[in-house]
């Protein structure tokens, strides 16, 4: 699925049952995190650009290196080292991780029909346990679009019930940017 709807879909997680800031922060960069392993098409790209001849990180290690339990493990390491103590808060963290391994379970194939995306859950240590579901739809199928939008109403919802998604004021912006500044540690410059 879409890095959009992977980052919706932990924010529904995240929203919901995260107890502060900083536990919804995390639980939500764990749905996001397992794509770290696709920055690789950035070498690509980089190596076509300046003439060094075709590379293929993004290809190899794309769903091997951070699409398992490696991946998960280090994230709610990370998320305990930054601060998330509840072990409900953890939970979650590992929860919203796996719910992004779902997602590409079922809806992130290529465009030809045999263009089945594997997870290799023990990588990058063995490739030998993979899942795999023979009927992936497509990453531009319809089902990810519609959950995509369902998604995106059910946020929107949530913003607008909680009263969080009202016209801002003059003097309510500087503190309502101000929370969402704080939320990332980002300081003024």
């Amino acid at each position: 699925m879409s890095p959009i709807t992977h980052f919706l879909a932990s924010w529904a997680i995240a929203e919901s049952c995260g107890k502060d800031r900083r536990e919804r922060v995390w639980i939500c960069l764990a749905g996001l995190a397992p794509d770290l392993d696709g920055l690789g098409i950035a070498v690509d790209v980089a190596n076509d650009l300046l003439g060094r001849g075709v590379s293929q990180w993004y290809a190899v290690y794309h769903h091997f290196l951070f699409h398992g339990l490696f991946g998960a493990l280090v994230v709610v390491a990370i998320s305990r080292a930054a601060g998330v103590a509840r072990w409900k808060a953890l939970l979650l963290v590992f929860a919203s991780f796996h719910l992004h391994l779902l997602c590409d379970l079922v809806g992130a194939r290529g465009p030809a029909v045999y263009d089945i995306w594997v997870i290799y859950y023990f990588g990058p240590f063995t490739r030998a346990v993979t899942f795999y579901w023979m009927h992936q739809w497509p990453l531009n199928g319809w089902p990810n679009f519609l959950i995509t939008l369902i998604l995106l109403g059910w946020t929107l919802w949530r913003a607008v019930s909680r009263k969080m998604a009202g016209p801002m004021s003059a003097e309510q912006a500087p503190r309502r940017l101000g929370r969402v500044g704080r939320c990332f540690n980002l300081r003024p410059l």
